[in-house]
């Protein structure tokens, strides 16, 4: 058995064999922390949808949710490692195939014990329940046993290199059996974790509360006191209350303001960035979009680099794949580079030869959004496309986009939440990964069979060959236009102490502390 730490064919299981690319950002931690005290912060791009972890694949629910409830590993501090996070300790056999975790000892937020049957409930749930988004990413898991109170044995069916990356996702969240089976949907209004913040209100489309756990079992975390995230999706209502001193930390800032923030000694501006993309969603499954010329063609037409001068003010790269700037990211991949010539070649080849019509939705109150379409609609208009901007708050959008996939065209962005490429693949690019592949109903069987291949594979460099074969093939088929890689984009005032955006996009709040 190899031990957690225990060199590098651990390291390798549980991070593919790679790094990410891009380290979480040193704050600044000087001084001793300040016990106590309340922090506010935005929810831009919506409310929580859901605290059911296994469902929700919005990064609000998901950054939220991660305060609250623990998972048997976690990203660490630099945002590019997992340690431990319930399991105190965890080992795996010689072939991979099985993985037992020690429990540390401690409650839920409701006192109760965190036992070994917990952990097996919760991970079965996120594994077997027919509403579960994310049961792909574990689907190799054969057996799971509850040895003894705090022992859990895990065996596979395969191997699986991403398996500890993927167990700290939000979706293998624990909770309290007990307690769940008792109040059934209910729980998930008033949701129970171990996590460092327990759950206090949630004023839908208003705010949500979040209270210290006084029985948290990281000693003397957090320091804080309470949390509270404001959902402000409009841009101008977000950055009025940052600048009238009613938020601690505001995030999607305009970046025509980075500059002039900036320049404010009060206020620090936050240059990391999480490992994301921008993109527009085509429904590959609707005409003329069904048609891979013609997806290929509004690629090239496409002017990324306008929208970094324009829009992003230099805060960004062109997109060339549709993983982020992370681990198993092809380098190489060319994108779409801007080519109207190309463009107009490829169209006359196309279902829109005789012209097109693209119904865009983008988010109501996102500045950003709007930037983007019209530049790109201004764009398209050069090969005979005519785009018209649908702005839809964020229930009508998700019904549009997500439930009834009724829809053209939609601006979107992702980020991963784990350190290995399997999470956004599956998401992104694979049919069954839960999300019809962003909702582009996307659909390839040798890029699926490449997706499974590349989970199987222990060797680094055999792994990211793979990946940039299924890079190449989707950037190939065009499912979707590659926008931007953005970076920065938050700022925050100088009085909050050690906090940092993880490139998994979360943040580890339970380390941060205010001056006042």
């Amino acid at each position: 058995m190899l031990g957690i730490g225990s060199g590098m064919a651990a390291a390798a299981l549980a991070n593919g064999g790679f790094p990410m690319i891009q380290t979480a950002a040193a704050q600044d931690d000087s001084g001793d922390p300040v016990i106590g005290g309340k922090l506010i912060m935005s929810l831009a791009d919506r409310d929580v949808d859901t605290f059911d972890p296994i469902i929700s694949t919005f990064n609000m629910s998901i950054w939220t949710s991660l305060l609250i409830y623990d998972q048997l590993v976690r990203v660490g501090p630099d945002g590019t490692s997992i340690e431990p996070g319930l399991a105190e300790t965890w080992s795996h056999s010689d072939d991979g195939l099985t993985y037992t975790f020690s429990l540390r000892d401690t409650t839920f937020h409701d006192g109760s014990p965190v036992t070994a049957d917990d952990v097996v409930y919760s991970l079965d749930r996120a594994l077997t329940s027919e509403t579960s988004t994310w049961r792909s990413l574990i689907s190799v898991v054969d057996t799971m046993t509850a040895v003894d109170d705090k022992t859990v044995e895990i065996k596979l069916s395969d191997v699986w290199a991403p398996f500890e990356a993927d167990l700290a996702f939000v979706a293998f969240s624990i909770f309290p059996q007990a307690a769940l089976e008792s109040q059934g949907d209910d729980f998930f209004q008033h949701p129970i974790g171990s996590g460092p913040f327990q759950f206090d209100t949630w004023e839908k489309e208003t705010r949500i509360v979040l209270k210290r756990n006084e029985t948290y079992w990281e000693e003397g975390k957090p320091y804080l006191d309470e949390l509270e995230f404001r959902v402000l999706t409009d841009t101008n209502a977000r950055m009025l209350q940052f600048q009238g001193g009613e938020l601690d930390i505001v995030t999607s800032v305009p970046y025509s303001q980075l500059e002039a923030l900036g320049a404010n000694p009060e206020i620090v501006v936050l240059e990391e960035a999480s490992a994301r993309i921008d993109y527009i969603g085509m429904n590959t499954k609707r005409a003329p979009w069904d048609d891979k010329t013609l997806r290929q063609a509004i690629n090239y037409a496409v002017d990324k680099q306008t929208i970094i001068d324009r829009v992003l003010f230099g805060n960004g790269e062109v997109a060339t794949s549709y993983l982020p700037l992370m681990a198993g990211h092809d380098y190489d991949s060319p994108g779409y580079p801007f080519d109207l010539d190309k463009a107009k070649e490829l169209v006359a080849q196309s279902a829109g030869k005789d012209g097109f019509k693209a119904e865009f939705i983008i988010p109501s109150g996102d500045t950003f959004s709007d930037q983007v379409g019209q530049l790109v609609a201004a764009q398209l208009a050069e090969i005979g496309g005519e785009v018209t901007l649908v702005a839809l708050e964020s229930g009508a959008r998700t019904q549009k986009v997500r439930t009834d996939l009724d829809y053209d065209w939609q601006k979107g962005y992702y980020s991963t939440d784990i350190i290995d490429p399997d999470q956004l693949t599956q998401f992104a690019v694979y049919t069954d990964g839960g999300s019809k592949a962003i909702y582009t109903q996307y659909e390839n069987p040798e890029v699926n069979e490449k997706i499974q291949a590349a989970a199987r594979e222990l060797d680094p460099d055999a792994r990211q060959e793979l990946y940039d074969q299924i890079q190449q093939m989707h950037l190939d088929d065009a499912p979707m236009i590659f926008l931007v890689y953005p970076t920065g984009g938050a700022a925050m005032s100088t009085k909050v102490k050690n906090f940092r955006i993880l490139p998994t996009g979360n943040y580890r709040l339970w380390e941060t502390w205010k001056e006042e």
